[in-house]
């Protein structure tokens, strides 16, 4: 977002009648929450006379719920005049046409609020609907009560939003992780909590500053709320809001580029079977620090295989950059031969007809007069001479899912028996996630004669809402050149986890490092992320139903690459704590095609 959302609530019409011109006129705030009806002891229906003003009710206003409503009581005249209340205060919102309806909850049973407001959701055509939660010392019994009530929806649990009500406690690192996986989306704060400066301005203490920054990058709202205890008006506080934002930590060149991708599902390319289009090349391009790598790589093994004997003259290196697109490896590579000062001989191989346009341009300059522009499948090209050093670029978001192996395997036979590949290996991981909004992603994707089921399919996503349950393990490794004396890329492995929360499994993070030569490195590990570099989101692996799983409970998925002679998929089950069904069986509804 380019600024912060800040709102403001007002619980009693008092506030509201003193403050209406600044609501209505200068609208300092972006939002104000509102009662539907005031709240009273005898559960009566009484709206607030500012529903009479003509204003932006869809897109400036939050409807409040009356805090006091308890549909769960077991007490048959609270019941009783808490369901009327409810549904009129409901139907207010319909009628007025508020922008999101927020509601408090309080309770440990919410069974009937929750069957109602699926009739509301239903009624309301899926108007949002947050749920605010009072922050406690027990974070599970909180996250508990949430996800209680969000799992009794049988529908529309996209258009409910979360807010948490913050207490004099500041939640941990780990609780917020959890709770930013749960679509929450703002931060309601008491004017309370606020502390007077040396100047009597009104500030927060130095871990909610902290919070907020977090919260902030994770497009995460603020309803400021409470009396006016500073004496200074209620914007002192937005302004100061405005403050903590404008002095954020800056965003990374990562989260700068991937601004707007946020679990954002892309389907993964498919470069072997499908041509890239320029806009696709141009993007991989902009990254600042794959192509450095590339060059580092390049030109360590060029100091090692062709520096000069003493009184001798430099060996001459034959570089094959295989899959060469517009020619960024190229240019690393001649990159790396002036560095070394390394003669070398470039074949820049790419079967592309449009990328083959921007080669063929290329080579007129004369920085690239040692290059060779070769019109064909790697897999097929006959060379005149063979590689000392291999070049490619065709890893993907999970490492192989491009079919790197496949391509390399058919294109090693062009290396020298002692040739190198850049990369030399590479290794896949995984790691169980919970993220509501993904998932949410997923159930809402349409399908297509193509993609029969979406909960079948392995996704690129920038993930930024997500809570991993426990540390990411390693799957597969593949390496170049490969040796084996019968070539085998099928793969299987069984990975054990152990769930760090009370949380809902909802699909396993993918992830790769790739070792270009020694140690020069890529990689989108969560551990180990080269910095700065964008080329690659990870990968989200789904499953259809979402498992509940408790602290220290064992989660383990069974994963394989399938290889078939024209095509290569992936499987995927989970099979503790509740076995699931095996996703994309037979490949039914994603694979990655061998030939274009």
């Amino acid at each position: 977002m380019g600024d912060p959302v800040c709102g403001v609530e007002y619980k009693s019409f008092s506030h509201i009648e003193k403050d209406h011109l600044e609501i209505f006129n200068n609208q300092k705030f972006a939002f104000v929450s509102v009662p539907l009806s005031l709240k009273n002891e005898k559960y009566e229906f009484q709206p607030l006379e500012i529903y009479n003003y003509n204003f932006e009710w869809g897109t400036k206003v939050i409807g409040v719920i009356p805090d006091n409503i308890n549909v769960d009581s077991e007490d048959v005249e609270i019941h009783s005049k808490s369901v009327n209340l409810l549904k009129k205060t409901f139907k207010l919102a319909s009628y007025v046409g508020v922008n999101t309806v927020m509601l408090n909850l309080d309770n440990d049973r919410n069974t009937n609020l929750a069957r109602m407001c699926a009739y509301h959701l239903h009624e309301s055509h899926g108007r949002p609907l947050w749920i605010r939660i009072n922050v406690s010392k027990d974070s599970d019994c909180d996250w508990r009560k949430w996800n209680n009530f969000l799992s009794l929806l049988p529908e529309n649990q996209n258009k409910i939003g979360l807010v948490l009500e913050l207490s004099e406690e500041v939640p941990s690192d780990q609780d917020m992780m959890r709770w930013y996986s749960e679509v929450l989306l703002g931060l309601s704060i008491s004017t309370s909590l606020f502390v007077a400066n040396k100047g009597g301005y009104p500030v927060l203490r130095r871990e909610f500053q902290e919070l907020l920054s977090k919260s902030f990058k994770k497009k995460v709202q603020v309803i400021v709320h409470g009396e006016d205890i500073h004496g200074l008006g209620m914007d002192a506080y937005q302004k100061y809001i405005y403050h903590l934002y404008e002095n954020k930590e800056p965003s990374s060149v990562y989260e700068e580029f991937s601004r707007g991708y946020e679990e954002l599902l892309q389907i993964p390319l498919q470069p072997l079977k499908d041509n890239l289009d320029n806009s696709t090349y141009e993007i991989f391009e902009k990254d600042p620090i794959k192509y450095k790598q590339y060059e580092e790589a390049v030109y360590q093994i060029l100091l090692d295989r062709g520096s000069p004997v003493p009184g001798g003259e430099p060996t001459q290196q034959v570089v094959m950059v295989v899959g060469a697109g517009r020619g960024p490896l190229v240019r690393s590579s001649l990159n790396a031969s002036r560095r070394s000062k390394i003669p070398v001989k470039v074949y820049a191989v790419e079967k592309n007809e449009s990328a083959l346009i921007i080669l063929r341009n290329l080579v007129k300059d004369p920085f690239f007069s040692e290059v060779t522009i070769i019109d064909s499948d790697m897999r097929d090209w006959e060379p005149p001479e063979k590689a000392d050093i291999l070049v490619s670029e065709l890893l993907g978001s999970f490492s192989d899912n491009e079919l790197s192996p496949e391509c390399l395997d058919g294109a090693q036979r062009l290396m020298k028996s002692d040739g190198l590949s850049v990369p030399c290996q590479y290794t896949s991981y995984l790691a169980p996630i919970s993220s509501r909004k993904l998932y949410n992603n997923v159930a809402n994707q349409p399908s297509d004669s193509t993609h029969e089921d979406p909960f079948h399919l392995g996704y690129v996503v920038r993930m930024q809402c997500v809570n991993l349950l426990d540390k990411v393990k390693s799957c597969f490794n593949f390496h170049h050149p490969n040796k084996d004396s019968v070539i085998d890329n099928t793969r299987h492995i069984s990975l054990e986890f152990t769930s760090d929360s009370e949380s809902v499994l909802h699909g396993f993070a993918g992830y790769f490092d790739a070792q270009l030569y020694r140690d020069v490195y890529i990689s989108t590990h969560p551990d180990t992320h080269s910095q700065d570099m964008f080329s690659w989101f990870p990968m989200f692996f789904p499953i259809k139903q979402p498992q509940l799983v408790r602290q220290g409970e064992k989660i383990v998925i069974d994963f394989w690459r399938v290889v078939e002679p024209t095509k290569v998929w992936y499987e995927w089950a989970l099979s503790e704590p509740v076995p699931q069904a095996i996703h994309n069986s037979r490949g039914v509804t994603y694979w990655i095609g061998l030939f274009s």
